[in-house]
């Protein structure tokens, strides 16, 4: 499977986590998972003081779960996958779920996914949005 199409299962296993175990033959046992608010003045490696973290294929359960369940992303649309050596950068756009019935927010959100042979061992993901977490 290429790295690509990989990506695109990790976008939609952030969305539905009923994908996750098919993206779980892909992921590093000890790859490191990186989720903050994008702030244009953080560059590169560099993470922002608000930086969540998840260790592990168990840190992608709970990754996934966290978007589910405390950011209440309930779709998304995968709008750009671009793949550069062993970098791999999805973009797309979710959906996230208000207080009020009928009501919700769209955001974007941008990952860095990084491999070694067919495995992810690094994700570092930005979502656009004023979030406080």
């Amino acid at each position: 499977m290429e790295r690509a199409e990989i990506a695109e299962l990790f976008y939609n296993a952030l969305i539905n986590s009923n994908d996750l175990e098919k993206l779980d033959r892909f992921l590093s046992a000890t790859v490191q998972w990186t989720l903050s608010a994008a702030d244009p003045h953080t560059l590169g490696e560099e993470s922002p003081p608000n930086a969540i973290t998840f260790s592990g294929k168990e840190g992608c359960r709970q990754l996934a779960l966290y978007f589910q369940k405390s950011l209440k992303v309930f779709s998304g649309d995968l709008t750009g996958c671009i793949s550069h050596h062993q970098l791999v950068f999805v973009f797309g756009r979710v959906r996230l779920g208000a207080s009020a019935p009928d009501r919700f927010a769209e955001t974007n959100i941008a990952a860095r996914l990084t491999f070694h042979g067919p495995k992810i061992i690094k994700g570092q993901i930005r979502i656009s949005w004023p979030l406080v977490f």
